[in-house]
């Protein structure tokens, strides 16, 4: 089967979804902008972000071995919403991340 690319009905569909793109991408770009503000956040959370988006691990199979939601870590990533500890602890070992104290130099 063979698919005419210059007919109107073709071009119209295409210009149609075209104005979808371009009316997607504002917010799109401003989630991704999100994405890469909470990673960098200097918390314990932002760490964790930096380990989900550096990970090797997709992040459907993510929220599938750690028990999570999709549109929790979603929200978790953008920085929209914290997690709570008992979800960033199984979301910690799923990506093999483990907290360590570092002394201090100053004398507690």
């Amino acid at each position: 089967m063979t698919r005419d690319f210059d007919s109107p009905e073709e071009t119209r569909r295409l210009d149609r979804m075209r104005e979808q793109i371009a009316a997607e991408l504002p917010e799109l770009q401003l989630k991704g902008q999100r994405l890469r503000d909470a990673a960098e956040e200097p918390t314990l959370s932002g760490e964790l972000r930096q380990a989900v988006h550096t990970s090797d691990i997709s992040l459907m199979e993510l929220v599938r071995r750690a028990s999570i939601d999709p549109l929790v870590l979603d929200s978790f990533l953008t920085g929209d919403a914290t997690l709570p500890s008992d979800a960033m602890d199984r979301l910690a070992a799923v990506l093999g991340c483990v907290l360590a104290r570092i002394p201090s130099s100053k004398a507690s």
